[in-house]
């Protein structure tokens, strides 16, 4: 399954960090941009695990679209 994110991206040339806005909990930095969204994949796909991981047997997912501005 592929999902799209935002990634909030702040820093210069010294560094980089960043924030899903979807997603609270994952900040992430790097020295270069690749390197900041690379750790924000995996960060990303960190956060699910633990969710799949956690979540009650009987619990179900529901993938919903929502259109919002821009």
């Amino acid at each position: 399954m592929t999902r799209t994110y935002s990634l909030v991206i702040e820093g210069d040339a010294a560094g980089f960090s960043g924030y899903v806005p979807e997603l609270p909990t994952v900040l992430v930095t790097g020295r270069t941009m690749d390197e900041l969204t690379a750790r924000a994949a995996e960060a990303i796909r960190i956060y699910w695990d633990a969710v799949r991981e956690e979540r009650s047997p009987t619990s179900r997912v529901r993938e919903i679209e929502v259109d919002l501005p821009a």
